[in-house]
């Protein structure tokens, strides 16, 4: 069975509140990483799944393996 890298897995603490707007209600949303307690607000659901479509993946591409820079220094 294949194992995750930290890099492959994430996860949440998801907490959703109704507010009322002049629109009528709409849900609010906090957004809190579990390993690193960073919390992240959204004004509506479309935003918070907009993150989950693109945030996320983004920190998985920007981050390196170990070692990958020893080779570019060893040069």
């Amino acid at each position: 069975m294949p194992t995750q890298t930290k890099a492959e897995y994430r996860a949440y603490m998801l907490r959703l509140w109704w507010v009322q707007r002049e629109q009528g209600p709409t849900w609010r949303v906090s957004l809190e990483d579990a390993r690193t307690g960073e919390r992240r607000g959204f004004a509506d659901l479309e935003a918070l799944f907009s993150h989950l479509r693109t945030g996320p993946q983004q920190g998985v591409a920007e981050r390196k393996p170990k070692g990958a820079d020893d080779d570019q220094d060893a040069a």
